[in-house]
């Protein structure tokens, strides 16, 4: 069974980047993307993926926030923070 990932960065290419590290490496399926927290939130509670990978620092509120009002509604998947992916 492959671990269904949701990725949340306001940067367009830093997505794209942990999109194809995680199809190059075999490491699952991005079943979901968003550029805020705000918008991700009930992406994520709809779709419960495996793992979201998020970003620290990202406009109106941060990962870290995120994760918590995350954990607030009942979400039970791991994270994994990010932060300045410049590079696999």
């Amino acid at each position: 069974m492959k671990l269904r990932s949701f990725i949340v960065d306001d940067d367009v290419a830093s997505r794209n980047m942990l999109a194809q590290i995680i199809q190059d490496e075999e490491l699952g399926v991005v079943i979901g993307e968003a550029e805020s927290g705000i918008g991700a939130m009930p992406l994520i509670l709809n779709l419960s993926p495996d793992i979201v990978l998020i970003d620290l620092l990202m406009p109106e509120i941060d990962g870290i926030e995120t994760v918590e009002r995350l954990r607030n509604e009942g979400f039970t998947g791991q994270f994994i923070m990010i932060s300045q992916v410049e590079s696999k």
